[in-house]
């Protein structure tokens, strides 16, 4: 055989033989050491995670507390005791002296001057209600008068003097709003008193008592001024007419409040 010809013949036997080798899925041995290797050696990566802000913890919330039905109510205040003053004398009907030495003038009404009808009655029934007692004395528009008195209300045991005279017919409204003055609280009650009043006046006698005027006589009564009928028959206010003035024993049992005058 030729040399050319038995070259062609190992090429043939090399190319069967290679067709020949069984492939296996098995990596080859270097590289899987390298990529185990390299696994191992190289750090996992892991994902990088943004912290968290962390929130305040929000108090819990009181619970509220039921309501009662009630509000208890705030403890009132005690009020101050009213300061008062002693009254020592009456000069009129309208006028009075305190133990200070301070004189009040009634204010918001007018009684009779001296001397004209009704003076003495009024002057009597002022004293019998504020001589000798404490009185509150309560302020006005104005402080003082003309004659530097002081211009006031006057309350004893919280009766008002000025308006137990209006209502006898022994004082007038007057000094306030309606005639040039200044309005004073208690003037709408004044002159609303006033005008239900019976007119101030001294009423002459009439009827059993047109007699003499002055007791003594046969038909006159001992103890009364002016004339009152002698005892029996009895007689009573609305025969006397009134006033009277009880200076001895009272037979007819005119002066019901012993203050010495009858038929006020």
């Amino acid at each position: 055989m030729s040399s050319r010809l038995r070259a062609v013949l190992l090429l043939v036997v090399a190319v069967a033989l290679v067709g020949c080798t069984p492939v296996t899925d098995e990596p080859r041995a270097g590289r899987s050491s390298e990529r185990e290797v390299t696994a191992e050696t190289e750090p996992t990566r892991q994902p990088r995670q943004r912290p968290r802000r962390e929130r305040p913890e929000r108090p819990e919330r009181p619970e509220r507390p039921e309501r009662p039905e009630e509000r208890p109510r705030k403890p009132e205040r005690p009020q101050k005791p009213q300061r008062t003053v002693l009254v020592v004398h009456v000069v009129d009907g309208d006028t009075l002296d305190l133990a200070d030495g301070r004189r009040v003038r009634l204010a918001g009404i007018d009684t009779p001057e001296a001397g004209d009808c009704g003076h003495d009655r009024a002057s009597r029934v002022l004293s019998r209600l504020v001589v000798g007692k404490r009185v509150t004395l309560g302020r006005t528009d104005e402080d003082r008068d003309r004659y530097g008195r002081l211009l006031r209300y006057v309350d004893v045991d919280g009766v008002d003097a000025g308006l137990v005279l209006l209502r006898r017919g022994l004082a007038v409204a007057r000094y306030d709003s309606r005639d040039g003055y200044g309005f004073h609280p208690r003037e709408p009650r004044y002159v609303r008193v006033d005008r239900r009043s019976p007119d101030l006046g001294c009423r002459q006698p009439r009827g059993l008592l047109d007699a003499p005027p002055r007791s003594g006589g046969g038909r006159c009564a001992p103890g009364y001024d002016p004339c009152v009928p002698p005892y029996p028959p009895d007689v009573d206010c609305g025969d006397v007419g009134g006033p009277v003035r009880v200076t001895g024993d009272d037979l007819h049992g005119l002066d019901a409040d012993g203050d010495g005058w009858a038929c006020e």
